[in-house]
This record gives structure tokens, C-alpha cells and sequence, in this order.
């Protein structure tokens, strides 16, 4: 007779993948062999957030786990630091917990993934110059001189996501630029105030192979120069910038990004205007001109404004055969074009926009769309609106037959369709509390696979 308890390891891990995270370490505690399909996805990655630190020590971190059970260390992938606690004096790192982490990066020879937002970097840098696996990292660049330097004896990386800088840090840009050339494609920069327009051509000239660019929040680069120096990285396939609103005219820029597939556009006014924003129109017209084919666009506004029909139409006219994915972050579109969107992107399956509070003419739009699966409410968390009821999520469900799954306020509603979801006897309904997202708001969805 066969039991859980017989199947191959192999087809438990399988299956415990399909579980969510919080019910792993439940199905450890139910036997021995559970417990070893269990330990290879519970301990692939080392996280620790900020809900932890506020009850450490008195909860043991993943990284003492693996200190004392070393043989865990095998398993580990990436690593995930978003918070470190704090010692009593409140203002440097908890020396233990510090240690704890040293020697883990020590044990995980398979590390692919680093993670280090807060800015406890420099501790680190020795440890990971060792790591050979190591492709993908994200940390704090607040970093003086000499720390900097040794940034640059790190292995070559695919991927690299830098929060903030020093001026330190982008002097040292160009030189880290020119020994990772053969191997990183994907490149992040954000709030890094003193890049300019000169370190980054000298870095980007030395990056040819880039295909994820994503300059977010430099005051000193504009949409001009993002734009102008993309002549350097022609295989862009993900394009995130800022766009600083001028009275300055935009120039078609001489290079093309014919594969280019997500565009994402984060507009800070100069201006005082309360119209879509005209460089919106150009960066639509740019692209058609690139016979690029987008299938991921973001556009986000600084506050909630009203986005002219005709900016959707050039936009789904333009793109609308392709697109998946329509993010409109503190925008308001009317019901015209919300319509124009479900009946034109045939392929569309995540639209995000802010949902409006009349909720009947909203279903109807959404109705004409056969291929939505995931809408998000993308009004800013900071506006006076009404939450979205269960009775609301049921509603939008039952006219929207493809769409499973509804992301409002700090809940993700999901519902279960099939023979036994009948309409006489209602949906059945389930929601849990939405997480931080693992990857930064201006990336594309894949790109969530390629780090980790």
C-alpha cells in the first residue's frame, strides 16, 4: 500500500512547492521523511524583515538556524536582509546577529542571490568576494571610498540593484562597469543623487549586453538622457526611467530598442499643469517607431489625476495586440477607456488602475475583456477611498469570468473556479494579507524568475 510516507523525495518536493511558505514549516513537523522534502525549499531563502527585528532575540534568525545546523547551509540560495535589530545603544547593528550572518554566507557555498537594503553592507563584502555562484545583487550603495572599492572584487554578476549611493560609490560605476561587461544583463540605479550624465554614458558604454535597464529617482538624469544613452544598449528588452516634466521639447532619440517589451515611466511634475502629461504621447510615438513589440507598460503619476482618452487610444492602437500587462498607477481613466482597454488587448491578463467607487459601470467595462486574470487596485494608499467588500470582489468575479484573483487595499482576494462553483450557489472567496513585493514596482513580472 502506498503513503505519503513511500513516495519518492523527489515527488515530495514537488509537491511541497506548490504549498504556500507559512504551511511548510507545518508539514516538516508531520514526519521524517515530509520534514526532508520539506528543509530544501524552507531553507532556499534566508530572509529577515523588519516584523522580526522587533522581536529578536527572543526568535531564532534562519541565519543562527543554519550556524548550528551547518549541514542546512547546502540548501541555501539567496539570501534576503531587509532589516538588521539594533544593539541597545540603537544605533549600530546587534553584534550577535551581525556574526550569525558572516558566518552563513561563510557555509552557503551555492549562493546565488544577495539581498542588503539596510546599510550594513561593508560587513559583508569580504564574505561574498568569495562566493563564485553569486549573480544577482541588491543593496544599500551608501558606501565611503575603500568600501567601494572592494565592491569591485565581487564576482561577476548578471543582475545588479543599487537603492541609493554615494558619491563615492558612482565614481567607482565606470571602473565596476568595465569588469562586469561580459556578464551583466540587468542593471538598476535609484536615488542616486550625484550620477550624472557623464558617469553614467562611461558606465553604460561598457555595458553593451544589458538587456534590463531601470534608472529610477537620479535628480541630475532625465528622460532625455536615459533616452540618448540607450545608443549604448541596443538589446533592451525592460526600460524604467523617471521622467522630470519640462517645457523642454523631446528628441527622438537615434538608436532603436526593436526588442524592447516593458516600458515603465515615472513622472515627477516641474509644471503646473493637471493634464496627461505630453511626453507620455512621445515615449508611445518613439516606440511605435521602434516596431517594438511592448507587452508591460507602467505609467505613474506623482497624485491622482485624470488620464485623457486620447493617450489610452494611442496607446492600446499602438500596442494594444500585445500588451499582458497595463499598469496606471494613481491615474483616473474613464469608463470609455477602460473599455477601449478590455476590448482591444485581447492578451491583456494584469491591469492595475484605481477602481473607481461607482462599481457597476466599472464591471460592465471590465466584462468585454476574456483574458484578465488579475486586477489591482492602484490608487494611492494614501487617498480617502472606500475598500473594496467581499460583496464588491464577488460581484467583479461573477462578470468577469476569467479573472481570479483581486488585489485591493492590503488584501489579495482569490476565488476557485470550476464545475462546483455554480452561479446559484455563489463563489467561494478567500483572501490573505497582501506582502511587500519582492522586486522593485517599476520591473517586470519575469524578472522576479531571474533573481531568485
Amino acid at each position: 500500500m502506498v503513503s505519503a510516507d513511500n513516495l519518492n523525495l523527489d515527488c515530495l518536493e514537488i509537491i511541497f512547492a506548490l504549498l504556500h511558505e507559512s504551511d511548510l514549516v507545518s508539514v516538516s513537523l508531520v514526519s521524517r521523511s515530509f520534514l526532508a522534502g520539506v528543509i530544501p525549499r524552507l531553507y532556499r531563502t534566508l530572509a529577515f524583515k523588519v516584523n522580526q527585528t522587533k522581536r529578536y532575540p527572543s526568535i531564532i534568525s534562519p541565519f543562527a538556524s543554519v550556524v548550528a545546523h551547518p549541514n542546512l547551509a547546502s540548501h541555501v540560495r539567496n539570501i534576503d536582509l531587509r532589516a538588521v535589530p539594533l544593539s541597545r545603544v540603537k544605533t549600530h547593528p546587534q553584534p550577535e546577529f551581525i556574526s550569525d550572518c558572516l558566518k552563513t554566507i561563510a557555509l552557503c557555498r551555492n549562493l546565488v542571490s544577495f539581498v542588503c537594503t539596510p546599510n550594513v553592507l561593508p560587513s559583508f563584502l569580504a564574505g561574498l568576494r568569495e562566493k563564485s555562484s553569486l549573480q544577482h545583487l541588491r543593496f544599500n550603495g551608501t558606501l565611503i571610498a575603500k568600501q567601494a572599492t572592494m565592491l569591485l572584487d565581487v564576482p561577476p554578476l548578471k543582475s545588479m540593484v543599487v537603492e541609493t549611493g554615494s558619491l563615492d560609490f558612482v565614481n567607482v560605476l565606470p571602473r565596476w562597469a568595465a569588469r562586469l561587461k561580459p556578464s551583466l544583463t540587468n542593471l538598476t540605479l535609484c536615488h542616486l543623487k550625484d550620477l550624472n550624465d557623464c558617469v553614467l554614458e562611461s558606465t553604460l558604454s561598457q555595458l553593451p549586453r544589458l538587456t534590463g535597464l531601470h534608472i529610477m529617482g537620479c535628480p541630475r538624469i532625465d528622460h532625455h538622457s536615459v533616452l540618448r544613452l540607450t545608443s549604448h544598449t541596443p538589446n533592451l528588452e525592460s526600460l524604467a526611467f523617471t521622467c522630470w516634466e519640462s517645457a523642454r521639447p523631446l528628441e527622438t532619440p537615434r538608436s532603436t530598442l526593436p526588442r524592447l517589451k516593458h516600458l515603465c515611466v515615472d513622472t515627477h511634475r516641474t509644471m503646473a499643469t493637471f493634464e496627461t502629461p505630453p511626453s507620455w504621447s512621445n515615449f508611445i510615438d518613439i516606440t511605435r517607431s521602434w516596431s517594438c513589440k511592448l507587452t508591460s507598460v507602467v505609467f505613474k503619476l506623482p497624485e491622482k489625476w485624470l488620464i485623457g482618452e486620447e493617450f489610452v487610444e494611442m496607446l492600446v492602437d499602438a500596442h494594444g495586440s500585445n500588451l499582458t500587462r497595463i499598469a496606471l498607477l494613481n491615474c483616473v481613466i474613464s469608463s470609455e477607456s477602460i473599455e477601449r482597454i478590455c476590448k482591444r488587448c485581447a492578451r491583456l491578463e494584469y491591469l492595475a488602475i484605481s477602481i473607481p467607487k461607482d462599481i457597476l459601470p466599472f464591471v460592465a467595462d471590465l466584462s468585454h475583456s476574456k483574458s484578465l486574470h488579475t486586477l489591482s487596485d492602484a490608487s494611492d494608499a494614501h487617498s480617502a477611498k472606500s475598500v473594496l467588500s467581499k460583496r464588491e470582489v464577488e460581484s467583479i468575479m461573477r462578470k468577469v469570468p476569467s479573472l481570479w484573483r483581486i488585489v485591493s487595499d492590503d488584501r489579495i482576494w482569490t476565488v476557485e473556479r470550476g464545475a462546483y462553483c455554480q452561479v446559484d450557489r455563489g463563489i467561494d472567496l478567500e483572501h490573505e494579507r497582501k506582502k511587500p513585493p519582492s522586486i522593485p514596482w517599476f520591473m517586470p513580472p519575469s524578472t522576479l524568475a531571474s533573481l531568485y
